[in-house]
This record gives C-alpha cells, structure tokens and sequence, in this order.
C-alpha cells in the first residue's frame, strides 16, 4: 500500500500514536523531578537548559493538509497526505540556529474523474530563530527554503512522452514549540505550511500557495 493511499484517519492515528510514544519519557522523567528541581530552578533563570545544547537533531511526523495546485492554469485537488521531516540545526548563538532539512509527503491529486498519486521530495537550509517563552518552552520559527521534486504516477491512455515529474522552489514556514525534558531530549508540536511559488517541467509550470501541515517530533 502505498503512503498516499493512507485516510486522513489513518494518518491523524499514526501522528496521535507517534505523539504519545513521544510523550512517555516525559512521563518517566516527571517520576524522577524531585531530584531535579534544583537544578531545574537554577536553569530557569537564563534558558541554560535549552542553551546547553550547540545543536538539534530532529525527527518529525505530520499530516499534510488538503490544498489545491495549479498546472499550467488548472486547479488540481491534493488530498490529505503524511508528512515525515528531519532536520539538523546548528546555533551560531542560543538564540539563532542555522541548518539543513529532508522532507517527503506523499498525496493523491484529482482532477473530475482523474486521479493520480503523487511524491513530494524536497532538502534546502532553514533559518530558525528562537525565543525561550519559560525555563522548560521555547518557541522556534523557521524560513525553509529548498530544491522539491515532485512526482506523479502516469495516467491510463497518458502519452509515454508526457512528463510526470516537476522541479520547484520550496518556500516553507515552520513553528516549533518546544519541551526541554532534560539538556539532552526535547519533544515539540510544529504546525507550519509548504508552498512552491515557482516550479515546473518543460510541459506546464507547476505551483502553490501555502498548505498548512501539522506535527510533532523529537530532537536530540
């Protein structure tokens, strides 16, 4: 079965499950806070928990929302589909990382009757501020900007010539609130979108306004 054949459903139970597996460390941990709130308390003053960390390496899963995309002046419906990331931040200061992303989504486009199903590739560099809003939360915006592939199965009766890939700049906003469990572990909830204001083939240009996604992860 393929990801873009998934029901929103489906997705929306994976992203619950992944985000409750994410949520049993902290759990864990909340068992051994009486040990901890020292140096907890000590940290809360300066962000010093979060800034211990030169880097983050994250993982995140999330729903792709539905949207429309324009080819060549025709509006194509894209279903819901899942939505996987990974990135690697680094921070030139505690309050601004600089970095470098992967992300992949798969969905199902519709035109009337017609239906194809669709992969969306994309890697390119995120700037991504960050402003501590308590001793244990953060808030971190990102600016992503990449190189995306996309790809679409061929349909019944298609031309063998007709192109069924497209080239495009992706243009993304990010916004990550995250959890410091300890100096080493942070879970968050990310909501953003992905759009691609420019992008194409030698047949059709192929673009589209933001998409919003929904998600969470973790970073080490």
């Amino acid at each position: 079965m393929r990801l873009s054949d998934l029901k929103i459903g489906d997705t929306v139970s994976l992203l619950t499950i992944f985000t409750i597996i994410l949520l049993i460390p902290s759990v864990l941990s909340a068992q051994k806070a009486g040990s901890k709130t020292a140096v907890k308390a000590e940290e809360s003053v300066s962000g010093s928990g979060f800034e211990s960390k030169d880097y983050d390496l994250g993982l995140v899963l999330g729903l792709w929302l539905p949207g429309t995309i324009d080819v060549e002046g025709v509006s194509l419906d894209k279903t819901a589909g899942p939505l996987f990331r990974a990135f690697a931040d680094a921070y030139l200061m505690p309050k601004f990382a600089v970095g470098a992303y992967f992300n992949y989504s798969s969905a199902t486009l519709e035109y009337g009757t017609l239906s194809a199903s669709a992969d969306f590739y994309e890697f390119g560099i995120a700037l991504k501020p960050r402003f501590f809003a308590s001793p244990v939360v953060a808030v971190k915006p990102g600016l992503n900007i990449g190189y995306r592939k996309s790809t679409r199965e061929r349909l019944p009766g298609e031309s063998l010539y007709a192109e069924t890939d497209s080239d495009g700049l992706g243009l993304n906003l990010s916004v990550e609130i995250q959890y410091l469990i300890d100096s080493d572990y942070i879970v968050f909830f990310e909501g953003g979108f992905l759009s691609q204001p420019t992008g194409g083939n030698a047949d059709a240009s192929v673009t589209w306004a933001p998409i919003i996604y929904i998600a969470a992860g973790i970073c080490f």
